[in-house]
């Protein structure tokens, strides 16, 4: 058996933080390589880091809701340097927006009452990837097809081109720009079966891995959101849903991504089973300005989580 360095890390995320409310925020938390445990109520995912070295996170949260901390078990085959430390923070930081503030959105809820003012209990963030890359690749993996093949392809690319843990070849890291941009086309089509995605995905892998096309600098807050927007367009295989649910996870919630799920929930919920018009079913979140898609969000959970 591989012998394990272990290497414990802890975050202090802004308050009010809610552990599993974020990680369990949205279907990401079950595409590959995250895990949610839950008997342990940790959330497990393969790593690759920068340095190439491949590890294995367990992720809690402990405290309180209003005092929390993130505990973060990093298990490597050698121990781990300064700088992947303090990469491994920032990513886990990243994916649950350890620092973003809610206390705008928290007050609208306030105002409102419930059963919106559940959501200020450290609620409203929504779980994503360390790198925009993957947050790309997972979302156009979500487009035009049920949530069942969504989990398919992404399980098939992790398993077929993700770096393995050392001595766990069965537990692997999300694949790199570079391991995507290897493959063909051609594979990506029949072997992991990504169908009329596989060009669009690889193209973006190779214009990454390249160098051409640098994903991470739309994290930029100061960008303009419709310059991220369009940004987001020109990526073949992003259309508008897409591109509203990747401003999502860049901490953007003035779009709402208006798929089947948005139409089938507003119509159940407004408009007694009717399909509405576009513009009645888009002005039921008018009202939350730049926390529309959050607002929506909520409701979506609240009305179905019973």
């Amino acid at each position: 058996m591989t012998s394990r360095e272990i290497t414990y890390l802890d975050l202090t995320p802004r308050a009010p933080f809610d552990f599993e409310g974020t990680v369990r925020s949205h279907g990401w938390v079950l595409l590959p390589p995250n895990v949610w445990n839950a008997d342990r109520r940790t959330w497990t995912r393969i790593e690759r880091l920068r340095s190439g070295n491949v590890v294995q996170l367990e992720i809690a949260g402990a405290g309180s809701v209003a005092q929390p901390r993130i505990q973060i078990t990093a298990q490597s085959a050698r121990p781990l340097s300064a700088e992947e430390r303090a990469e491994i923070l920032t990513a886990v930081g990243w994916m649950l927006r350890a620092d973003e503030d809610f206390s705008a959105f928290y007050a609208l809820c306030r105002e409102r009452g419930e059963p919106w003012i559940r959501a200020t209990q450290g609620l409203g963030r929504l779980l994503r990837s360390p790198t925009l890359f993957e947050d790309v690749v997972k979302t156009i993996c979500t487009t035009n097809i049920k949530w069942s093949g969504t989990q398919r392809m992404v399980t098939r690319l992790v398993e077929h081109l993700g770096a393995p843990f050392p001595g766990e070849p069965g537990q692997r890291a999300f694949p790199t720009p570079e391991a995507i941009a290897a493959a063909t086309p051609e594979r990506l089509r029949a072997e992991i079966r990504l169908g009329y995605r596989a060009p669009f995905i690889h193209t973006l892998a190779v214009q990454v891995a390249g160098g051409s096309l640098d994903l991470e600098a739309w994290r930029d807050p100061a960008l303009p959101t419709p310059v991220v927007k369009r940004h987001l367009l020109a990526i073949k295989g992003v259309g508008a849903y897409a591109a509203a649910s990747l401003l999502m996870l860049l901490g953007r919630y003035d779009d709402i991504a208006r798929d089947t799920v948005f139409r089938d929930f507003v119509s159940a919920k407004y408009f007694d089973g009717q399909t509405p018009p576009e513009v009645e079913a888009r002005a039921l979140y008018d009202a939350w300005g730049p926390w529309k898609f959050l607002a929506y969000w909520f409701d979506l959970w609240s009305y179905y989580e019973p």
